[in-house]
Parts: structure tokens; C-alpha cells; sequence
């Protein structure tokens, strides 16, 4: 598969300052609630060295900091970086290239990845860089959404794109944002790479939005290929999703704190580096 498309996509996605603090501010209670599992999977304590891969804003790695570890932050987005150095203080974060990166052999007692696996162009080859990386014996934690058929964000997301959105307008190809959910394939994935004692575990994450329609700008302002495929409909069609996906946040949202919690699903895969 030729990627090339994808990864232009992503890079000047995420490059764009507008949708990485669209990110950082929609996401932000749902990859809270993940951090936290990721520093447990991954054993984070004191002076523990840990690679947040894809640190995106400084989420997972404000978590780890906070239980006293050694953090790397890595991002291919200097916008993403420049969030990151602003909101955390105790970590390292420099801009990279999480499929060939410039650390050593076996530097890492840990790495976490928090979101940022679906973004490789070959998840495959990243996670065998991931290994790279990581000590023998260290831990490696990542997380990703639950998509289609899911209950909650994504998968009403999918829903409602199939009924509504021009089928015409394609993302260039690039790996399935949410394959590595499916526990067989993840093993499978896990193990080439070098990891042993493969866990998966469903994580409950939400989302929390003011009004309905807001949901609809979670994914178009803050995640590149959703917002990709968004914005090539037409205004009439992006209405039409933008209403259906209200209607289910009233639907089966929970009213809480003047705005609604809604559910975005993920899970967290785990290993041990051979």
C-alpha cells in the first residue's frame, strides 16, 4: 500500500495549529481518563525512564511526570510540541519521527503511546521501532478508539457518516485506524514486534461537549482525518451530520455539569519487551 497521500495528510494535519488545540480542548477528558491507565500498565514510578510516544499535548506524559518518572516526550508536530512544553513542566519533549527515531537501542525502561498508533503509516514497523527502543523487560502501553459498531462517539461518527456523507469524497489509504482493537490481531502484532504477555483492556472514556452540536466539531476541528473527510461535503450534508449527531448526543448522552457526557470507548494494549 502506498501511504505516501496519508502520511502528507497527517503531517500537515497536525501541523496546523487550529486542529491540534482543537484536539487538546475536545479530547482532553477522554485521553485524561486513558492516561492514567496507560502510566499503570506500564508501571511508572519513581525515576522510571519512560518514551511518550505521539505525546501529542502533554497529557499522558503530565500523568507519568506526576508519579515521579523520567519523561521523553516525541511528536512529529511542532504545534503539538509547543502545547506540550506549555502545559507540563518536568518533561523533555522534542520533535521526531516515531518510525525512526533518533534514540538508542534499548533506552527505555517504558514507552506509552496514548492515541498515537493509528497514526502510523504501518503500524507493524512502528511497534518493531517501538521495541527498538525499549529495554528487555520494559513495558509498552498504547491506546486506541473503539470505531465502528462501537457505543458512543466513533461509532455514531460512523453511523452517521455511512447514512448521510457523499461516498464519493475518500481519505487516502493508510492503515485502519481502529484494526488493533480486535485482540487477535493486536496479539498477533504485538508479538512480531517483540512484546510478550500481550493484554488488552476496555478503558470507558468520554467525551464531554456544552451543546449537542458540539460533538460534530470535536471531530472536525480536532482530528486530522476525520476532519478531512468532513470537510470535503458540502455545507448541506455537514449540517446533516452535524444535527444527527446532536440528536444522538441528547438521545443517549448523559446531561452533566451544564453540558453532556458522552461515551467514547477505547482500549489499552499492553506487553512486556522480550
Amino acid at each position: 500500500m502506498d501511504t505516501s497521500d496519508f502520511e502528507a495528510m497527517e503531517r500537515d494535519g497536525w501541523a496546523d495549529p487550529e486542529i491540534a488545540n482543537g484536539y487538546a480542548s475536545g479530547f482532553e477528558l477522554a485521553t485524561k481518563h486513558v492516561a492514567m491507565q496507560l502510566a499503570d500498565v506500564v508501571r511508572a514510578g519513581e525515576k522510571t525512564s519512560v518514551l511518550d510516544l505521539c505525546c501529542g499535548h502533554g497529557v499522558v506524559a503530565s500523568e507519568l511526570v506526576s508519579r515521579g518518572a523520567d519523561v521523553t516526550g516525541l511528536d512529529f508536530s511542532a504545534a503539538m510540541i509547543s502545547l506540550a512544553r506549555a502545559a507540563v513542566d518536568g518533561a523533555t519533549f522534542v520533535q521526531g519521527d516515531a518510525m525512526a527515531m533518533d534514540f538508542p537501542d534499548a533506552h527505555f525502561q517504558a514507552v506509552t503511546v496514548g492515541f498515537g498508533v493509528p497514526h502510523f503509516p504501518d503500524p507493524a514497523r512502528g511497534l518493531s521501532e517501538v521495541a527498538r527502543v525499549t529495554k528487555p523487560g520494559g513495558r509498552l502501553g498504547f491506546s486506541i478508539w473503539r470505531g465502528k459498531g462501537s457505543v458512543g462517539a466513533f461509532g455514531w461518527l460512523f453511523d452517521s457518516v455511512g447514512q448521510l456523507a457523499d461516498p464519493t469524497v475518500k481519505l487516502p489509504d493508510g492503515p485502519d485506524a481502529h484494526l488493533l482493537t480486535d485482540e487477535g490481531i493486536a496479539n498477533d502484532m504485538m508479538n512480531r514486534a517483540g512484546f510478550r504477555e500481550v493484554e488488552i483492556t476496555d478503558v470507558q472514556s468520554k467525551f464531554w461537549v456544552s451543546k449537542p452540536e458540539d460533538l460534530f466539531d470535536v471531530f472536525d476541528q480536532g482530528a486530522v482525518r476525520a476532519a478531512a473527510l468532513l470537510r470535503g461535503q458540502s455545507n448541506a450534508v455537514r449540517d446533516e451530520i452535524r444535527a444527527d449527531l446532536a440528536h444522538r448526543v441528547v438521545t443517549d448522552g448523559v446531561a452533566n455539569e451544564g453540558g453532556y457526557v458522552v461515551l467514547a470507548p477505547s482500549v489499552v494494549i499492553s506487553g512486556t519487551k522480550a
